[in-house]
């Protein structure tokens, strides 16, 4: 896979407390701002059509704002995406508060992969602009969500019988109220192996990282937090766990046509029409997206997602 493009943009911390947390943006001088949210494994700069996205954002006014938050990385795993909304809340203020450059216009966020449940987790509910509560509350124009993929479902059609002990004791762990208890993990080296000082670096601690119970059930289990978008969800499961976010933002969902993380078994073609029927009444739309895979790595389809994008911004209400 060949290197994405460099980014131009400005380094700055949006939080400093409980912990520094920093954000990189690209044309921050626009009034208008799309926050990107990264999926499991990801962190800035990792999705390759960014650079694209970038460039056409830049044309309508858009900054491209791309934040780290704590479960970034390895760190998903011992993680919420509760935590991930009280994060990105904290972006928000900042972006619309601070002195240079602040947002003026429009603020809409777009969640990739595991990103797209950040999405509809952070506009599951009302949140305050401050951090001390009360009013006003934060604003969001518009969601997007790519590659909205079901790790329940992938886990279905991939586990291994290990997978499915950990998931056994996961779901045990959380019956006794020890959610936050670790999981068993496999033996790592404490310090990676080198040849001439050259090796995988700490791999291991981002893709296999630690979990807690509540984390590995959250994503693997069936009607965990993380589970908004399973092909076995019922039509009022779905329903319950997207309207409320319609109800504070319209919402766009691409699906890749080639998406890996997508179970062969379904139907693609018939996922969109059940959005689009259950969620006929809110301000959702769903696309297919020819030739693209989860990241998008396919020049062409990279190109229909940042139209789909364009089109999508400069559609929302003032």
């Amino acid at each position: 896979m060949p290197t994405p493009l460099a980014l131009q943009g400005s380094l700055a911390l949006y939080q400093t407390k409980p912990y520094p947390l920093p954000y990189f943006e690209t044309n921050g001088h626009h009034p208008n701002k799309l926050v990107f949210l990264a999926g499991l494994t990801d962190t800035i700069g990792v999705v390759p059509y960014l650079p694209r996205l970038a460039s056409a954002l830049d044309h309508i006014q858009y900054a491209l704002v791309q934040p780290i938050k704590g479960s970034d990385l390895g760190g998903f795993g011992l993680s919420s995406l509760e935590g991930d909304a009280q994060e990105i809340a904290g972006l928000i203020q900042h972006l619309t508060t601070r002195q240079q450059n602040p947002r003026t216009g429009k603020l809409v966020v777009m969640g990739h992969s595991t990103g797209c449940q950040d999405v509809i987790q952070l506009l599951s509910q009302e949140r305050s602009l401050s951090q001390n509560g009360g009013n006003p509350k934060i604003h969001i124009d518009g969601g997007i969500l790519q590659a909205p993929a079901s790790d329940h479902d992938y886990f279905e059609a991939n586990k291994t019988e290990k997978e499915v002990n950990l998931l056994a004791e996961s779901e045990k762990l959380i019956g006794a109220n020890q959610g936050s208890q670790l999981l068993p993990r496999d033996d790592t080296a404490s310090k990676p192996s080198s040849i001439d000082g050259r090796g995988n670096g700490n791999a291991d601690a981002v893709l296999k990282p630690a979990f807690t119970a509540y984390r590995y059930q959250s994503l693997n289990g069936a009607n965990g937090d993380d589970d908004f978008f399973s092909d076995k969800l019922t039509d009022q499961q779905i329903y319950s766990a997207l309207h409320p976010a319609l109800v504070r933002a319209p919402l766009l969902m691409l699906i890749g046509e080639n998406d890996e993380y997508v179970p062969k078994s379904i139907d693609k073609i018939q996922q969109i029409r059940r959005y689009s029927t259950i969620l006929k009444d809110d301000p959702l739309n769903v696309m297919l997206v020819p030739d693209a895979d989860h990241k998008v790595n396919d020049a062409g389809a990279q190109e229909k997602v940042c139209d789909a994008v364009i089109y999508f911004l400069g559609n929302l209400k003032d």
